[in-house]
């Protein structure tokens, strides 16, 4: 009989530490991040921006949001022609924290109609998606640089590109690139 309690206590003990191993292994923050984790929501839940924005207001003249170095086309058959964009953007100094769920990004070429993108959790031709540090997120705050990237139609050599990227709160980022005349897997649109 004492065998058996042994067995159970051992078994309690063992379920007590895998769970305390499971617990502080989603909640602490992983190494070589510079902050907490925005969270995500479940599909069955509307999402909710993890911070809210400063006490005041952003006019739609106020820009908010600015490039943060290149643009680049992707390529995943050179040949054929750019298939996805990637960019990354700050908020501009004193900016307000950004909701990127409420975000919309609008493409278009000279041969293709303009393309409304919305927030999404995989990127695709109607849904971009955003990152910090390889984490998706769903607002950008002061110190963020976050990752922005979304599959298009394909885009041809030497063609105008325009992209437009209107915060649910302040002026529209504009970009007028060019795709270069040799596609390759990855492009600077300059």
């Amino acid at each position: 009989m004492s065998s058996s309690i042994f067995s159970i206590k051992t078994f309690c003990v063992f379920l007590l530490l895998v769970s305390f191993v499971m617990f502080l292994g989603c909640t602490t923050t992983p190494s070589g991040s510079t902050g907490p984790l925005q969270t995500t929501s479940s599909p069955l839940s509307s999402p909710t921006p993890t911070t809210s924005p400063v006490s005041g207001s952003v006019g739609q003249s106020t820009p908010v949001i600015q490039l943060d170095g290149n643009a680049y086309g992707l390529a995943s058959s050179p040949a054929a022609g750019i298939d996805a964009i990637t960019f990354s953007i700050k908020p501009v100094s004193g900016a307000p924290a950004v909701d990127l769920t409420g975000m919309k990004i609008i493409f278009s070429t000279p041969d293709t109609d303009p393309v409304t993108l919305t927030y999404g959790t995989l990127d695709s031709t109607h849904y971009f998606t955003t990152s910090a540090g390889n984490y998706p997120i769903t607002s950008m705050n002061a110190a963020d640089h976050v990752l922005i990237t979304f599959r298009v139609a394909l885009v041809q050599a030497n063609s105008n590109i325009n992209i437009e990227l209107d915060p649910s709160a302040g002026s529209p980022l504009i970009l007028t690139k060019t795709a270069p005349a040799l596609i390759a897997s990855t492009n600077v649109l300059d």
